[in-house]
């Protein structure tokens, strides 16, 4: 398993059991973290988001710079 693949596995897991630990808080009646908890999964999406993104980036340059090098 690539090491992209592993790095997204590992924010989405946070991810989610992070959105999971704020919503059993708002159920437990903490209301105002309700809020929290959305916002905490909107700002773990855009982090995996951007991790992804930066991934695809650095596999491309390095795939292109890997095939100029076998080129000679």
């Amino acid at each position: 398993m690539n090491v992209e693949v592993q790095f997204v596995r590992a924010m989405v897991g946070y991810a989610l059991a992070r959105a999971h630990n704020q919503r059993a808080r708002a159920r437990r009646g903490e209301s105002e973290l309700g809020a929290s908890a959305l916002e905490w999964a909107i700002i773990s999406a855009i982090l995996v988001a951007a991790a992804l993104a930066i991934g695809l980036v650095v596999r491309s340059v390095i795939d292109k710079r890997t095939g100029e090098i076998q080129k000679g």
